[in-house]
């Protein structure tokens, strides 16, 4: 049995270099032929100057490359050349019908054909645990068995020529749509604060997990997504669905919204990320929403907590409503810390420049509850970074304050916030 493997992308390399360590593989091919001479010289094996010299060399070929016009340029390309009997094993991911064609290409030459797509990720390629979906006859099936338990741990035969590719057509769709929820959930998860590492190691084992969410929910939360299954290639499969379903006068709905997803990170340049980059798009839900106010309940609840406040812009001229806002909270019983450069003092407080000062002031023990600001809109992205950076609790944007952006900014990076309220005057309806 001399094998031959052509197209040493992310899922091949890891492929190629199982079906050697069980002594099948005979030589290699790829496009980019500094890949496939790379790998030669690692594994010791041959590397073909083209597919028709693999072809020449081997009896069994084993196919993982893009697209449906990549299968039958290379078909096309070895079919002059081909053996008798030679059989052709396509772990390609294309439509049913282009798998249909190949067979009937590979049958005016007596040769035979398996659809062969796989699933499990990189993963699953770099452990030769990869699912292997098959379409053809059973005696070709069987004699391939050597070669796909070299790759793989699950494979099933699912019916003739095509129906491994409908199977993975299949598992596309369930892919895309665990890979949406997770996402969705995730940003969710991140919006409400939650430990998101303790998220992914508890609800990995609840009813909801899925291999999706276990293992790619971690990119969502550093907010990377190195490439396992490339977004531009689920694209591409998912186009196959959709024109598998159309064929049945049907419209998925999973698929079409994926698709329009995948299309725009595509457009942003996400098309080599994997597709648990669909996450951007999620959380900007959450970015882009318009800032609401915390519950009526929880402002109360924070305003009879409070013992000290941090006003930022607090004016010493008594004529500015800075000035009436600060000497009514005093009334109040609340502890005032003005952070301004420009007095040394105000109602009977000594000042502080800037919110990093506030340890010059700050009796041991003692810590600010709430930052109270009046400041232009322009100014408040600098003081949400203080709030955010100095782990500062609570945040409260006076009356014509108004950055959303900024505020939602806070809210994320949990410093509790109110926008566009006066402080006086909702601790004095409280009574």
């Amino acid at each position: 049995m001399q094998v031959g493997f052509i197209g040493l992308g992310a899922m091949g390399i890891s492929m190629a270099r199982n079906l050697h360590k069980v002594g099948l593989l005979t030589a290699v091919w790829n496009r980019s032929v500094e890949k496939s001479a790379a790998l030669a010289l690692e594994l010791g094996c041959h590397a073909a100057s083209s597919p028709t010299e693999l072809a020449e060399r081997c009896n069994i070929l084993v196919l993982c490359v893009s697209a449906d016009a990549d299968v039958l340029e290379v078909l096309r390309a070895v079919v002059p050349v081909i053996r008798p009997n030679t059989l052709v094993i396509d772990c390609s991911t294309v439509s049913a019908d282009t798998a249909r064609t190949a067979a009937a290409l590979l049958a005016e030459r007596r040769a035979a054909f398996l659809d062969c797509p796989v699933s499990g990720g990189v993963e699953g390629a770099q452990k030769g645990t990869l699912a292997i979906m098959c379409g053809g006859n059973t005696a070709d099936f069987d004699r391939a068995r050597p070669v796909l338990e070299a790759m793989g741990k699950t494979i099933s035969l699912f019916g003739p020529h095509g129906a491994g590719q409908a199977t993975k057509a299949t598992n596309q769709i369930l892919c895309a749509g665990i890979i949406r929820t997770a996402a969705e959930a995730m940003a969710f998860a991140r919006a409400q604060k939650l430990p998101l590492e303790l998220l992914v190691d508890t609800l990995g084992k609840g009813a909801g997990s899925a291999w999706y969410f276990v293992n790619r929910a971690p990119n969502m939360i550093r907010g990377t997504f190195p490439a396992g299954f490339r977004v531009r290639l689920h694209e591409k499969d998912l186009r196959i669905c959709r024109d598998m379903a159309a064929a049945c006068g049907v419209s998925l709905p999973v698929v079409d919204d994926m698709l329009r997803e995948f299309g725009e990170l595509i457009r942003r340049g996400y098309g080599d990320e994997d597709i648990s980059a669909v996450y951007r798009l999620k959380w900007e839900l959450f970015e882009n929403a318009s800032f609401t106010n915390p519950p009526e309940n929880e402002i109360s609840a924070l305003l009879r907590r409070v013992q000290t406040i941090a006003i930022v812009g607090l004016s010493a001229d008594r004529t500015r409503p800075s000035h009436g806002v600060a000497r009514s909270l005093q009334k109040f019983g609340y502890r005032i810390i003005p952070i301004t450069p420009s007095a040394p003092e105000i109602l009977g407080e000594r000042c502080v420049p800037s919110l990093d000062r506030l340890g010059d002031v700050l009796s041991p023990g003692e810590t600010v509850d709430l930052v109270d600001v009046f400041r232009r809109p322009e100014h408040v992205s600098a003081i949400v970074e203080d709030c955010i950076r100095l782990k500062l609790p609570a945040l409260w944007l006076q009356d014509g304050v108004i950055d959303e952006a900024a505020a939602r900014r806070a809210r994320n990076a949990g410093v509790f916030t109110v926008m566009d309220r006066c402080l006086f005057r909702d601790r004095a309806a409280m009574g």
